[in-house]
């Protein structure tokens, strides 16, 4: 009876975990800035196209290069959580941005309903963000890495932007229809798709045919995530490479869970 009880308190966790992850839970204050832990860095602030004011970490690595890789974050906290993987990246040769959507962070105000799977000014504010590398550091190429909610964008928008070279989505949605089917199958709830997001940036298809400007598309996932596993993610067209995090019980977890192993391969194909 303990061991089935034990089961079974595993069990619930790992569905709420894995739900949280992928539900919009904004924080408006940073935990920790980058300086805490020497990180030398610029904070600039991007408007978009509608005049939304974004707040941007941009980190640059001892030795010059014009390699860029932007950071979409998962929609649970704020950039600042991401400064682990952002300090990796760097570790690896990779000039980083990271950046907080509207209503994140200390960029502009936004209001968020934890109920909405995610809301199209997000696909404004990744591009923003681009074109902003585009033109203040006249970066005409560049990488992606995206987790959660970020991970479908960076699938998404990537996918239409030519500058793109390589895109890393960690536990990505493939569909918007796809996910609120899954999350009322799986977790019994409902979830809202907002109106107004262009099919052209949802990763099922956006990927739907090979874009030779795109150099590679990774896709990590648990192998025993609920909501969002390795078959959920085979939708997706055009990737290249699959990296199953088995001993990771959900995709909020595939860092942690063998964070020298998820970097080597993550490295390895964003550097080959």
């Amino acid at each position: 009876m303990k061991v089935k009880f034990v089961f079974l308190f595993a069990a619930i966790a790992a569905f709420l975990v894995s739900d949280f992850s992928y539900a919009l839970n904004p924080s408006r204050t940073y935990k920790v800035k980058p300086e805490k832990y020497g990180m030398q860095y610029k904070e600039e602030k991007v408007r978009t196209k509608d005049d939304a004011i974004l707040n941007a970490w941009f980190f640059e690595t001892s030795k010059k290069t014009t390699n860029w890789l932007v950071i979409s974050a998962s929609g649970d906290g704020n950039m600042a959580d991401n400064l682990e993987l952002c300090g990796q990246f760097l570790s690896a040769g990779l000039n980083v941005v990271m950046f907080d959507y509207r209503g994140y962070g200390e960029s502009s105000d936004f209001q968020i309903e934890p109920d909405i799977f995610i809301y199209p000014q997000f696909i404004t504010d990744l591009n923003a963000v681009l074109d902003y590398l585009r033109k203040t550091r006249a970066i005409t190429k560049f990488d992606l890495f995206g987790i959660g909610v970020g991970g479908g964008l960076a699938l998404g928008v990537g996918a239409n932007r030519p500058e793109t070279k390589k895109i890393v989505a960690d536990g990505p949605w493939p569909g918007l229809e796809i996910i609120k089917k899954k999350y009322k199958e799986k977790m019994g709830k409902e979830v809202i798709i907002p109106f107004g997001f262009d099919k052209n940036f949802e990763p099922i298809y956006a990927l739907d045919k090979v874009r030779n400007s795109i150099k590679g598309v990774m896709i990590v996932v648990s192998g025993q995530d609920p909501l969002i596993g390795p078959g959920d993610v085979r939708m997706i067209k055009s990737v290249t490479e699959t990296y199953i995090v088995k001993n990771s019980a959900t995709n909020a977890e595939n860092f942690s869970a063998d964070k020298n192993l998820y970097f080597d391969k993550v490295s390895k194909f964003l550097n080959n």
